[in-house]
């Protein structure tokens, strides 16, 4: 059962597809209306019309306005727009798309810096604008969308390594800063979704390992404790709690949604 949000305000960037638009579909079905924000106005539609679907809710309550992540005045519009739709903000979700896995070598500064401004930048953006809205309406809720494997580098993985933790630092700062004022900062890091991007890299592994998709897929379940690849729908869910008052005691946390592939005894 979805937790209660009846007449939150939620804003979520890059939602069109994968986890974010499940952490849109989780909030509106417990209640709340969203604001999606995407590159694509033919990817926010499709969006929209799925989410409405799926959830059985009016079309009133999924709002939609484009936003490219790399832009800072279109960040920065796109905040400001949904806080005009919303009437004020409670929740804020940030999303981005997964950047490529390559080693430093083979990495220019131009691809860093491109994906800096798309990843780090942009929460940085989104947070910074944010803020005032949802500590002028008494607090509310921020979760940042973050993969589990930024948490334990790999080898040859320099996007990951270096730009994603850098949102852990970041949340667990506002966090301490911004909790005398309501506002409680989390993060949720998934791992082993099965979303489209995930559906790709079993396809990759298979034609790389010679073996049938079927065959990939359970090599990559076997990766994990739980020995399955998790649903959309468990990645929402977690975000849903994380926005809504049954989470009002955690703050500046990283919740682990990955079928316990990290093995650290702590988060």
């Amino acid at each position: 059962m979805p937790p209660e949000l009846d007449g939150t305000r939620c804003l979520l960037t890059a939602a069109s597809k994968g986890l974010g638009r499940a952490a849109a579909e989780a909030l509106v079905a417990g209640g709340a209306t969203v604001v999606i924000t995407s590159r694509s106005e033919a990817n926010l539609a499709a969006a929209r019309e799925s989410i409405c679907n799926v959830t059985g809710v009016e079309k009133e309550r999924v709002q939609t306005t484009v936003c490219d992540l790399a832009d800072e005045d279109g960040i920065v519009t796109a905040v400001e727009t949904a806080v005009e739709l919303l009437g004020g903000l409670d929740v804020l979700v940030t999303n981005h798309g997964g950047p490529s896995v390559q080693p430093i070598a083979e990495t220019s500064v131009s691809e860093f810096d491109a994906v800096y401004e798309r990843v780090l930048r942009s929460t940085f953006l989104t947070l910074k604008t944010a803020l005032p809205h949802l500590t002028a309406d008494d607090g509310g809720s921020i979760v940042n969308i973050v993969s589990a494997t930024a948490a334990e580098p790999k080898a040859g993985d320099v996007f990951q390594a270096s730009l994603r933790p850098g949102i852990y630092g970041l949340s667990k700062s506002l966090a301490n800063e911004y909790g005398p004022d309501g506002v409680r900062v989390n993060c949720v890091r998934p791992r082993g979704i099965m979303t489209d991007r995930l559906v790709e890299k079993i396809e990759y592994l298979a034609e790389k390992e010679g073996v049938s998709v079927a065959e990939a897929e359970a090599m990559r379940s076997a990766e994990l404790p739980v020995r399955r690849l998790g649903e959309p729908g468990e990645l929402g869910d977690a975000v849903a709690f994380l926005a809504s008052d049954e989470s009002s005691y955690i703050t500046g946390e990283t919740l682990a949604l990955d079928g316990g592939w990290s093995r650290g005894a702590f988060p």
